[in-house]
């Protein structure tokens, strides 16, 4: 085995049903992955404009926005 596994840090949240702490690898701030340490969203108004725009729904109103922008026909369903 490389590393030395019996001094890797653990979670250690412990379970409601059981009582047990989790044995699962911690990440750098302490927690695993199923116990908030990973990504929670974006916090900065930059970020969660991003995440705005990859939403599917914003990006089909936004190219109908330009179609009718252009003076083309508009689509049968304009209104949202």
């Amino acid at each position: 085995m490389v590393g030395r596994p019996l001094y890797s840090k653990r979670c250690g949240a412990y379970a409601r049903s059981t009582g047990l702490p989790c044995k699962a690898k911690a990440l750098p701030n302490g927690k695993c992955r199923n116990h908030g340490g990973l990504s929670t969203g974006p916090k900065t108004a930059e970020g969660k404009l991003k995440s705005l725009m990859n939403l599917k729904y914003v990006k089909d109103k936004l190219k109908r926005e330009a179609t009718i922008n252009i003076g083309e026909a508009p689509t049968r369903d304009t209104t949202i």
